[in-house]
């Protein structure tokens, strides 16, 4: 560990909050990876919320509704609206599949990190 972690961690083992550096470091980085996991679950819950669906059900309405828009016969208005919603379904969809990976990434670390 590098002179400033050690300085960083030194007041915790003082007050016996841990016994030495490393148990800090695992304990301070398990909890970080576990914010970070219950972060993305609740972005998640969001979106399965908000759509009233999971991400795979999700990729598929909005494939459905693109291909409506391409194909569809709607007036101008109709069209506009629905390329409005469309974009910003994409942005969510983005959003979620990105919050996806990212929680599958981080329960790799987890799981990495499990002795």
């Amino acid at each position: 560990m590098n002179a400033t972690a050690s300085i960083m961690i030194e007041p915790l083992i003082k007050r016996h909050i841990f016994r030495n550096e490393e148990e800090a470091l695992r304990e301070l980085l398990r909890s970080y990876i576990l914010q970070q996991i219950t972060d993305l679950q609740q972005r998640i819950e969001t979106f399965t919320h908000k759509y009233g669906m999971n991400f795979q059900q999700f990729q598929e309405y909005l494939h459905e509704r693109s291909v409506l828009l391409q194909k569809g016969d709607l007036s101008q208005e109709q069209r506009q609206t629905l390329g409005r919603a469309v974009m910003q379904e994409e942005d969510d969809w983005f959003d979620w599949k990105t919050a996806t990976e990212m929680l599958e990434s981080w329960f790799g670390i987890r799981q990495e990190m499990t002795p």
